[in-house]
């Protein structure tokens, strides 16, 4: 009996779990118990919203609509054309025989110059004669490596460059010999490793050419010797023709364009103590213009020059050697190059030479520089004459 009564309550039990809805409590909450149903994925609608109504793919690469093809290609040209040089700024390359003479030469008595190390534009006209006939080329002595580091100079760089050559002024001497030239410029990179800054091998070079070529003008573009007058000296008293040295830039922008051991007043000491030294000698400067200068930056340097003695200036558009270098502020017209020249004339300057392609050693200069030089040499040979004729009438005449 009682296990008959067991079986029934098992049985209603049974029935009623089949009856009843299936549903199961977990932590508290109830779910459906049908396992074979896929759960509904939660859909963040406000988000999907708030994306597709963000800024496109376009948004962030222009701040405009797409370029249509013919606007895209006049874009491209307009970028061109700024990146292009003037057209008052270009240039022939420098092809010729008197170019491969004188390479030739230079590579053959392990001689540089300021032409190929800094990139001059005005290589092919120098080296091949140009318009005054007589080809020239500036002589880099004291080697090809450089121990400052200006911001727009190409010249190599070292603290510690190699020694000098010892045979170097015999051998520009030679070289300049059998050229045959009536005017030659002598640079040198910067030597601050030795202890008299290369001021007795550049004393010693100009020396050497004075024996072998007397004939010869010379001007010496030197460094600043960091302001020693005992260094200056011996340069300006060696028997060159003309002492330049140039200030480079304005002198609000010394430090952002020369090297920290280069600045302006020192630049003008070296000027001022030249004259000093030899009042004969004519002094030279240079300023490179489109670096970030005013118009009134410009004339104060120029009327600074003026009156530390200078006798010739030159201006001539700064061109950026290379990426690595600073980038030019502005390229200069000709026609505000020909506003300082004749500013220049104005200042009293014995010579003004102002171009876009204008360098310190430029040839047109120095074909100018030489004719001022002659007319010197044949005004003091003639007062040389008028002493002597006059001395002769004074002298006393002797009775028999």
């Amino acid at each position: 009996m009682n296990s008959l009564l067991r079986c029934s309550r098992v049985r209603t039990a049974s029935s009623l779990l089949k009856t009843a809805p299936s549903s199961r409590r977990f932590l508290a909450t109830e779910i459906d118990a049908n396992t074979d149903a896929k759960p509904e994925k939660r859909v963040r609608k406000d988000f999907t919203q708030r994306l597709n109504n963000g800024p496109s793919f376009s948004d962030f690469a222009s701040s405009s609509a797409p370029l249509t093809p013919a606007e895209a290609m006049e874009k491209a040209q307009s970028k061109a054309a700024k990146a292009r040089l003037p057209r008052w700024l270009k240039t022939d390359i420098p092809v010729g025989k008197e170019v491969s003479r004188i390479r030739k030469t230079l590579r053959e008595l392990k001689l540089h110059t300021v032409c190929e190390e800094a990139r001059c534009p005005n290589m092919g006209e120098c080296w091949g004669g140009g318009k005054h006939g007589t080809a020239t080329a500036t002589i880099m002595i004291m080697g090809d490596t450089c121990t400052r580091g200006c911001r727009f100079c190409s010249v190599k760089t070292s603290k510690t460059p190699g020694a000098l050559d010892a045979n170097e002024p015999q051998n520009v001497a030679r070289a300049l010999a059998a050229w045959g030239l009536d005017y030659v410029v002598l640079t040198s990179v910067d030597r601050d490793d030795l202890p008299d800054f290369g001021s007795a091998h550049f004393a010693e070079t100009v020396r050497s050419i004075r024996e072998q070529a007397p004939q010869m003008m010379i001007e010496c573009l030197t460094p600043d010797f960091l302001g020693r007058a005992d260094l200056i000296e011996p340069v300006a008293q060696s028997g060159l023709d003309v002492y330049a040295h140039n200030i480079e830039t304005v002198e609000g922008l010394q430090r952002s364009v020369r090297d920290h051991r280069a600045n302006y007043k020192q630049s003008m000491f070296v000027l001022e103590h030249v004259k000093r030294t030899k009042p004969t000698l004519l002094t030279k400067s240079s300023i490179m213009l489109g670096v970030g200068e005013t118009d009134a930056e410009v004339m104060q340097t120029m009327r600074d020059l003026r009156t530390a003695g200078v006798d010739i200036v030159t201006l001539g558009q700064y061109m950026r050697p290379t990426k690595r270098h600073m980038k030019v502020h502005e390229y200069v017209t000709p026609e505000k190059f020909a506003h300082w020249e004749k500013i220049g004339s104005e200042l009293g300057f014995v010579y003004a030479a102002s171009g876009p392609l204008v360098r310190s050693s430029y040839k047109a200069g120095e074909f100018f520089i030489s004719e001022i030089l002659r007319k010197r040499a044949s005004a003091s040979m003639r007062n040389v004459a008028a002493s002597v004729a006059e001395g002769r009438n004074k002298s006393p005449t002797i009775q028999a």
